[in-house]
């Protein structure tokens, strides 16, 4: 009985020891946490790219900033309000013009940083062991795909504001303080993404382990996401986005795009995805998402209840997100069943699938919490002289979930992004201040962004506002 109770007691103290070392320091902990990502986020992103705008940043965010009023901060664009990437294109701009596309990158892993802290936080009772959770909150940087368009610019953050809005819906702040803090997070956030409005079934789920209307923290925090949303669909009823005319995407298209820019990812790093597509089709994809359905199937069965809806909410919002996005969206490089092998090496990658792909990759983790769990109690029924059950489920979904783990931080390097080719910002300017200096009748000058777009930039941003390298 006595060798029987060492290791037990041995891995509770480890336990317990580490969970009493983040009581003791939480705010060290967070901003840890905060930093790190934030870090790895800018460390994710090529150089040039870093000092590259991305499609609005430029066009949209920083011209307006750059040429209008603070008018602009409630300047619905493509049907909906985009506050924060407004609010900070407004810092941004005060800054010399050198510094505008540095800034705007840096400004965005910071906010990623900020959101993996929220995500960390919302996630404390759904997800309580602290590796798992940790990694939950790392997804916000470190999903596959999300250096490609959405990681460092402000045109796509509101993926990652989706992503933290999701888990503030399923909260339960403990203190007033972090209620506040929560609430203004999710009034900007549902601010700056239309989407969320999805997330409002999540509202209504009650129950043991999930938020109630009646604690205060709890409703401060929806309120002020209703709030949000309320004003969302007004903007969106009142300046609704241009109608996309494309044909629609076909069902088995839509589908194995599920499977590409969703599943795929988890498992097929960027570089490699069109050559694994070319030769297995569908079929690698059809087994990273076996294994999810599978661990999702085990916290259904052994989690709590609270566990049990929110991988449901994962699953069902993953479907849901990508296929509303692609069919809002449509377009002939969707048409994934129509591609030859020959063409699937090239198929298009869409952001779409970033946030659907996060909610896969949450499953897995909370499978393990729920699988440790069930490991302790075996512990303590051992221990107690009670029957041992059999082990091998517990540590089947612990290596599904490690493996899960592994294949998604073995993409954790630099990748490409749409703007790893530029143009790059600096560069630019000595031209574009001459060219302001030759005509003295001149306002502003336009500099090349992606996508063949551009920036309108006034000239007296630039005097003076270039690097000495630039000149």
């Amino acid at each position: 009985m006595t060798g029987m109770t060492v290791a037990p007691i041995v891995t509770r103290s480890r336990t317990v020891r580490l969970r009493d070392a983040v009581a003791r320091r939480p705010v060290v902990l967070l901003i840890a946490l905060g930093l790190g990502c934030a870090v790895l986020a800018w460390l994710r992103i090529p150089a040039i790219a870093r000092d590259t705008f991305w499609a609005e940043d430029g066009r949209t965010f920083i011209s307006s900033a750059a040429l209008g009023g603070p008018a602009v901060l409630l300047q619905p664009y493509a049907g909906y309000l985009h506050t924060v990437p407004r609010l900070v294109a407004a810092a941004v701009v005060l800054l010399p013009v050198s510094w505008w596309a540095l800034a705007t990158t840096a400004a965005a892993c910071a906010i990623a940083g900020g959101l993996a802290v929220v995500v960390f936080v919302c996630a404390r009772d759904l997800v309580p062991w602290l590796p798992a959770r940790l990694f939950v909150a790392g997804l916000t940087v470190l999903a596959p795909f999300v250096p490609r368009e959405v990681l460092g610019d402000l045109a796509d953050l509101h993926s990652l504001v989706l992503w933290a809005l999701f888990w503030i819906a399923l909260s339960r702040p403990r203190t007033l303080r972090a209620g506040v803090v929560l609430a203004v997070v999710a009034f900007l956030g549902a601010l700056t993404e239309i989407q969320a409005l999805f997330l409002a079934p999540l509202l209504l789920l009650r129950g043991p382990g999930l938020p109630s209307w009646r604690d205060r923290r709890v409703l401060l925090v929806r309120a002020s996401l209703i709030a949000g949303l309320a004003v969302q669909l007004v903007v969106t009823l009142g300046w609704p986005r241009a109608e996309n005319t494309n044909p629609a995407v076909d069902p088995l298209s839509m589908a194995y795009g599920y499977l590409i820019n969703a599943v795929m990812p988890l498992a097929v790093p960027q570089a490699q995805l069109g050559h694994v597509l070319a030769a297995t089709g569908p079929a690698v994809g059809l087994g990273v998402l076996a294994v999810v359905v599978a661990t999702a199937l085990y916290v259904v069965v052994r989690g709590s209840r609270a566990q049990r809806l929110l991988v449901i909410a994962a699953l069902a919002g993953s479907v849901l997100l990508y296929t509303v996005s692609v069919a809002a969206n449509p377009n002939t490089f969707y048409d994934y069943a129509r591609l030859t092998p020959a063409q699937l090496q090239t198929a298009w990658l869409t952001r779409y699938g970033v946030v659907p792909s996060m909610l896969l990759a949450l499953v897995p983790a909370v499978a393990a919490t729920v699988a440790l769990a069930r490991r302790r109690e075996a512990a303590v029924r051992r221990a107690l002289g009670g029957p041992a059950p059999r082990p091998w489920r517990v540590w089947s979904v612990l290596a599904a979930a490690g493996l899960s783990a592994a294949l998604i931080l073995a993409q954790a390097g630099p990748q490409f992004t749409r703007r790893s080719d530029g143009p790059a910002w600096q560069p630019q300017l000595a031209s574009a201040a001459a060219q302001c200096r030759r005509d003295d009748e001149l306002r502003f000058v336009n500099l090349k962004e992606t996508i063949g777009w551009s920036v309108s930039v006034p000239c007296r941003s630039l005097d003076g506002g270039t690097t000495e390298d630039s000149r």
